[in-house]
């Protein structure tokens, strides 16, 4: 797809979801964290299809089946921390193999918020924990399972980032007596990934070593063996414009909007290779593997807006998603695209645009948990010059809550001032939450005319560039202080929403899994 920047735009046919539509749900944790990927194909469903490999028996075995998700949150009363109780039900099967592997687990999470409002997740097994794998004639039965995951959570205005680590060690007894044997898995591995309304990724990268000891007719095997396996799981919604075949009807076409659920596993391995009687050698072999899980999409049409007067024009497209997704709520009719943006009127668009993180739908509120108030909160407004009875204060008060704006100082937010280039990337950055990626002093751009952006503006324009998210003109130029018109900001929201949908989402996928 062609990057459309802030001075340099191209019209696209295809373009990204956002504020009208279904939210799309937080995927963190659908696969669980043992290695395997799941269809993750909420709301409204608690067990999904999924897939893992097993390498106990010193060779890859892809076990298929479903996961079966519960999570409760409730708050503890003696810390007064909130708690999530997560269980896992695990049924899968190989039919080649003639295997089959059970298993259930339960992990308490404890989550503890910090002054900054990152918050820290400690889990470790809150109760029963329990596998069984059966292959052939031959049944691996789990002894003992530490474990202890650990992840930060970095909510922003439209993204919640995190990043985890995780440990865990296995030991899994087979056979009795002189034909007994033990299977010891040690497991490390980071993850990482974000949540946020038009898509959500959750990347693993686990590492197994795996030590086998066996008897059998009073010889000892002993075998060692390591393994690694890449996770990248991803939810992903966009609209597609779809013309109409017939000539006579009431409208040329309209938006389609999807949504596209995404695993993929990559796997490498290196375990012994064995003889005809089933004992170990020397000689190590690699093995190499993936396996992908894509649920069916599901789609639903948009409005149709009635936009006639703006056939040929430059941003049509972008214009009429705007309207198809309810971002642009103004008389359709009325629109003028070369009228210049308010400040107010580009708040009540981002917000629309940028919807709050969608809730886990697997998660299961406790009443415990629940505050209630009988009493009626006076609402004042955060700027001296947005009255709540402004048409836009909904949307600006919602704005400074979320950390997306903070005004001109002195409680001034200057609604009907137009709205500069530096103002939307100060805004767009903000919203991403990505303004720690300046460097600490003295940020340069690549601009002819970087000595015109203004000093509140010079950071977050240097990192949407480095993020592809604006672009200069042919010459080079950006026109940081130029008034944008509303076909500029609906080029521009669309592009901010082709990053969140897509380019994001790159950088996750493609530094770990080969996709």
């Amino acid at each position: 797809m062609i990057k459309r920047g802030l001075a340099f735009i191209t019209t696209i046919f295809i373009i990204m979801i956002i504020a009208g539509g279904l939210p799309v749900y937080a995927r963190e944790g659908d696969g669980g964290y043992e290695g395997g990927i799941s269809s993750g194909e909420a709301p409204g469903k608690t067990s999904f299809e999924y897939k893992e490999v097993c390498f106990i028996t010193g060779e890859p075995v892809v076990f298929e089946g479903t996961l079966t998700v519960k999570k409760t949150l409730k708050q503890d009363k003696t810390t007064g921390k909130n708690v999530i109780t997560s269980n896992y039900t695990y049924n899968l099967k190989n039919l080649e193999k003639d295997a089959t592997l059970t298993r259930f687990l339960s992990y308490t999470t404890t989550l503890t918020e910090k002054g900054n409002g990152q918050i820290i997740e400690e889990t470790g097994f809150g109760g029963r924990c329990t596998e069984v794998v059966r292959i052939g004639s031959t049944t691996y039965t789990l002894e003992s399972y530490d474990f202890t995951k650990t992840n930060i959570k970095d909510p922003k205005p439209a993204v919640d980032y995190f990043a985890g680590n995780l440990w865990g060690r296995k030991t899994y007894r087979t056979g009795t007596g002189t034909n007994s044997g033990e299977v010891i898995v040690e497991i490390s591995g980071d993850y990482y990934g974000y949540n946020q309304f038009w898509g959500t990724v959750e990347t693993q990268v686990i590492n197994y070593v795996i030590e086998s000891q066996k008897k059998s007719g009073g010889v000892i095997d002993r075998w060692g063996g390591t393994a690694s396996v890449s996770i990248s799981s991803t939810t992903t919604k966009k609209i597609d414009y779809v013309e109409n075949k017939p000539d006579v009807i009431s409208f040329d076409g309209g938006f389609v909007e999807s949504q596209y659920n995404n695993s993929i596993l990559q796997y490498t391995a290196k375990l012994p290779e064995f003889d005809h009687q089933g004992v170990s050698t020397d000689r190590m072999v690699e093995t190499k593997g993936s396996l992908m899980i894509e649920s069916f999409p599901t789609s639903r049409r948009l409005l149709v807006p009635e936009l006639n007067h703006l056939r040929g024009h430059w941003a049509e497209n972008d214009i009429k998603a705007l309207y198809s997704l309810e971002i642009f709520k103004e008389n359709p009719a009325r629109f003028d695209p070369q009228e210049v943006m308010t400040r107010a009127e580009f708040a009540e668009a981002i917000v629309l645009a940028a919807s709050e993180v969608p809730k886990d739908s697997l998660l299961v509120e406790s009443k415990t948990t629940k505050k209630s108030s009988n009493i009626k909160e006076e609402i004042i407004s955060p700027f001296n010059d947005v009255p709540t009875g402004s048409k836009y204060f909904e949307s600006i008060n919602s704005a400074f809550k979320r950390g997306m704006i903070s005004g001109r100082g002195d409680k001034i937010f200057a609604p009907e001032d137009y709205l500069t280039t530096a103002d939307a990337i100060t805004i767009l950055i903000r919203v991403l939450g990505l303004e720690g990626l300046a460097p600490s002093s003295g940020a340069v751009t690549v601009f002819r005319d970087s000595d015109d952006i203004p000093g509140y503006a010079r950071n977050s324009v240097y990192v949407a560039y480095r993020i592809g998210l604006v672009m200069g003109d042919d010459k080079g130029y950006l026109k940081p202080n130029d008034y944008i018109t509303k076909a500029r900001a609906a080029v521009i929201i669309n592009n901010f929403i082709d990053y969140m949908r897509n380019d994001l989402k790159k950088d996750y996928r493609d530094r770990i899994v080969n996709y």
